[in-house]
């Protein structure tokens, strides 16, 4: 049976994933593949429900292009078993870990100076043992007062940068939006310095 047209005009300007997946009439598990994979543009909140916020014209132009395209928007082998997590080089330039530190201090900005463990459990999704082992160990910087840990802000955000908490292998599913979300931006953002620099008047500012 085909599907019905889509009355665009009753469909809101924002919409969250169930919307999504029912409005494009797909499953829920390639709707999570479409977002987090960058393919269908979206925010990201960070909570643990309703956590994605999709615009109309973004599933108006997904729908268009994977009626012409169907297999851009197909799921890579193994996808539907696991989780796909956006892939970056273990040695990253100094300028994208500067970006990857502006990311995360963004994220964390309604946070206060100093966070607990639980704080920090609650955030990523990583168990209790594992944080305090972060923090025993000294991967992740913090003092102790009493028999609890404090994580000053700005530790757990170089923490958040550093190959020990980028190279984690068995990652949260916060870890992976969040390295996901990162790597659409950077994208996002070469592709707006491309077409700026494409742009330019001949001469201006090339070599």
């Amino acid at each position: 049976m085909k599907n019905l047209p889509i009355d665009w005009d009753s469909v809101p300007d924002v919409m969250n994933k169930d919307q999504f997946y029912r409005l494009c009439h797909i499953s829920k598990s390639t709707a999570l593949h479409l977002l987090k994979s960058g393919k269908v543009p979206c925010e990201w909140s960070g909570k643990k429900t309703r956590c994605y916020k999709i615009r109309k014209d973004d599933v108006k132009a997904y729908l268009e292009e994977r009626a012409i395209f169907p297999e851009l928007y197909s799921a890579q082998k193994g996808w539907y078993g696991t989780h796909y997590v956006a892939r970056l080089s273990k040695e990253l330039p100094e300028d994208t870990l500067r970006q990857m530190h502006g990311y995360y201090e963004k994220l964390l900005r309604k946070y206060p100076d100093v966070v607990t463990v639980k704080d920090v459990v609650t955030l990523t999704g990583y168990t209790l043992t594992t944080v305090h082992n972060w923090c025993s160990r000294g991967s992740l910087k913090a003092f102790q007062k009493g028999l609890k840990f404090c994580i000053p802000k700005i530790f757990l955000v170089d923490f958040f940068c550093s190959l020990t908490f980028r190279s984690i292998t068995r990652k949260s599913l916060w870890h992976i939006q969040t390295l996901n979300e990162f790597s659409r931006n950077m994208k996002k953002e070469c592709a707006i310095l491309k077409f700026a620099h494409s742009h330019l008047p001949f001469g201006f500012g090339r070599l």
